[in-house]
C-alpha cells in the first residue's frame, strides 16, 4: 500500500532548507520501491545506484573529501528512505561505519585513497568483526596477524558478515599475536587469500550474510587504520554511527508500518463503521506513534552530540535501544490492525516486522547495549 499518509514527523518543522530537501528526495526515493520485497537484492542495488545518482552517499563525509553534512544528515536520510518504504542497508556499514572510521582514525593517505569513493557511493564496504564463538565480543576475537617488518599476516574465521557479496572492500578486525592489541585493516575485495562461504539465514534482509576464512592474508602497514596501536579507538569510531543510523532506519519502518496501518483503520469497515473508530484499534497505534517519537528524539539528540565532535556512546545506545523498540512495537501493532491480510504480500507487513525483530537483536544485540546503558549511565558493576 505505497502512498499512504505518514503520521505526523513533529520534529521536521525545525530542518533547516538543506534538511528538508534532503528528507523530500529520500522519502521519494524509498516510495520508489516500497512494493519491492527487503530480499530482492536487484531492487537493494537500483535503489543504491538511484541513490549515488542524488549525491546523498556523501552525507557525514569530510567536505574536503567530497562529502556534506554529519552524522544528523545521514539520519534524515536514512529515516526516510525507511518512512518511504525501503530502507538503504548500505548506508550503514559503507557510510557509518567505513566513512566514520577512515575520517577519524585513517592517515591522509588513507583518507585520500577511500573517503572519495565511499562519498561518491562507488566503493561499498563490509566489516568483518563478528566471529564464531565469540561473536562481537573483541575480548574473545581469535582472528591474529602476525608482523613481520612492515607486514602482517593474518589467519582466522569471521561469521555474520553481511553484504560482502556486493562489496568492493572490507574492514577487518584482527588482534595482533605479540601485543594482544586490536587492529584494524582496509583492504580492496576480491582478494586470493579471502575465501567465502554464504550463511543461510530465514530472515527477509537487504543482504547475504558469510562466513570469511583469511588464509595467510598479506597487508602492510599502509593498510592498517589507526595504526598498531588505534585499532580498538578506530573499531569504536564507528559503532556508534552504526547504532544512529540503525536507530533513523528503525523509526522510518515503525513510521511507514504506521502510516499503513492508519490508511487500512480509516478504510477498512466491520459492522458498518470504520475499525479505526474503535479504541482498541486507535489506542494502540497511537502508542506505537509516542513510542516512534520518543525513540527518534534521542536519535536526533545523540547524532547531534556525536556531529558536535562527542564519542556520544551512551546517547547512541540509548537511541538504538529505544528507536529498535520502537519500530518493532509499531510494526506488531499494524500487523494486528492489518489482521490476516497482514499476511499477504501484498501488504508486505509480515517482513518489516520480521527486519525490525532482527534489528534488535543486530548489529548490537539488545543486552550489549543495555550493559554499556547500566555501566554508563548508572555506574553498575561490569556484567562481563
Amino acid at each position: 500500500m505505497p502512498g499512504a499518509t505518514l503520521p505526523q514527523d513533529i520534529s521536521a518543522k525545525e530542518y533547516t532548507s538543506e534538511q528538508r530537501a534532503i528528507a523530500e528526495v529520500a522519502f521519494a526515493l524509498g516510495e520508489r520501491y516500497a512494493a519491492r520485497a527487503f530480499d530482492d537484492h536487484e531492487a537493494s542495488m537500483a535503489q543504491w545506484s538511484d541513490l549515488c545518482d542524488t549525491g546523498m552517499t556523501a552525507l557525514s563525509i569530510p567536505s574536503e573529501y567530497g562529502g556534506d553534512g554529519g552524522i544528523f544528515e545521514l539520519c534524515i536520510l536514512s529515516e526516510r528512505l525507511a518512512a518511504g518504504g525501503y530502507p538503504a542497508a548500505k548506508l550503514v556499514i559503507a557510510t557509518a561505519i567505513a566513512g566514520s572510521i577512515i575520517a577519524r582514525n585513517g592517515s591522509p593517505e588513507q583518507r585520500e585513497r577511500w573517503l572519495p569513493s565511499i562519498a561518491a557511493g562507488q566503493t561499498k564496504f563490509c566489516f568483518a568483526l563478528t566471529e564464531p564463538g565469540a561473536g562481537s565480543n573483541t575480548r574473545k576475537l581469535r582472528t591474529h596477524a602476525l608482523r613481520r617488518g612492515d607486514r602482517w599476516r593474518i589467519a582466522g574465521e569471521k561469521t555474520f558478515i553481511s553484504a560482502l557479496e556486493s562489496s568492493d572492500a572490507m574492514l577487518a578486525v584482527a588482534r595482533d599475536r605479540d601485543s594482544g592489541k586490536l587492529l584494524l585493516f582496509a583492504l580492496p575485495l576480491p582478494n586470493d587469500r579471502v575465501t567465502v562461504q554464504r550463511v543461510a539465514v530465514e530472515a527477509p534482509a537487504f543482504e547475504h550474510q558469510w562466513s570469511v576464512f583469511f588464509d595467510e592474508l598479506e597487508l602492510s602497514d599502509d593498510d592498517l587504520i589507526g595504526g598498531a596501536h588505534g585499532g580498538e579507538k578506530a573499531l569504536f569510531d564507528g559503532l556508534n554511527p552504526e547504532r544512529l543510523v540503525v536507530a533513523a532506519q528503525s523509526v522510518g519502518v515503525g513510521r511507514w508500518c504506521l502510516g499503513q496501518a492508519s490508511e487500512y483503520a480509516r478504510q477498512r469497515e466491520v459492522f458498518d463503521v470504520p475499525i479505526g473508530a474503535h479504541q482498541a484499534v486507535q489506542h494502540p497505534l497511537a502508542e506505537a506513534y509516542i513510542q516512534i517519537e520518543g525513540a527518534w528524539a534521542l536519535t536526533v539528540r545523540a547524532a547531534q552530540r556525536y556531529d558536535a565532535g562527542e564519542q556520544a556512546g551512551l546517547e547512541s545506545n540509548v537511541a538504538k535501544i529505544a528507536a529498535c523498540d520502537a519500530g518493532l512495537f509499531a510494526a506488531d501493532r499494524a500487523l494486528q490492525t492489518f489482521g490476516g491480510a497482514g499476511y499477504t504480500t501484498d501488504t508486505g507487513m509480515l517482513q518489516r516486522f520480521t527486519y525490525m525483530r532482527l534489528l534488535r537483536s543486530i548489529p548490537v544485540a539488545r543486552e550489549i547495549a543495555l550493559n554499556h546503558v547500566a555501566r554508563s549511565a548508572l555506574r553498575l558493576p561490569r556484567s562481563y
